[in-house]
């Protein structure tokens, strides 16, 4: 077997690993030794030489991943946040009863935010069960 052939075979075992796994780290891993691989077909280097492209590609793929996660805002993943409600009616205390996924739901306007009965309003956050709306920019 040819050794780029077996960088590119751990490549793919790697790449499959990661897609149990679901961490980004594992798929720079991956795309590393593919890396390799292909400079091992174009330049035909030694096994030592393959290790340390890996290592370096690793190290690139790494500091990326790290830097652009760290970046990136949080992600709430609530399907909820972002999404459009139909103000009802006033309640006491500043609260609002609004329709929202076939049901009536309490919300609290935030940022002085004001509304009128029929108005439009977005979910910007949730207090335990009661949505926090803002005015549809």
């Amino acid at each position: 077997m040819a050794l780029w052939t077996f960088w590119l075979i751990v490549a793919c075992l790697v790449f499959v690993a990661e897609m149990f796994t679901g961490t980004f780290y594992l798929l720079v891993l991956a795309v590393a030794l593919c890396g390799a691989g292909i400079f091992t077909l174009l330049f035909d280097v030694s096994m030592q030489m393959g290790l340390l492209i890996v290592a370096f590609l690793s190290l690139i793929g790494t500091i990326y991943v790290y830097q652009t996660r760290r970046h990136r805002p949080v992600n709430n993943d609530d399907l909820d946040i972002g999404s459009m409600v139909q103000v009802e009616q006033p309640l006491s205390g500043g609260m609002w009863r609004v329709f929202y996924r076939g049901a009536t739901w309490e919300a609290r306007a935030v940022d002085n935010s004001h509304f009128q009965m029929g108005d439009t309003a977005r979910i910007c956050g949730k207090d335990g069960i009661v949505l926090l709306i803002e005015n549809d920019v």
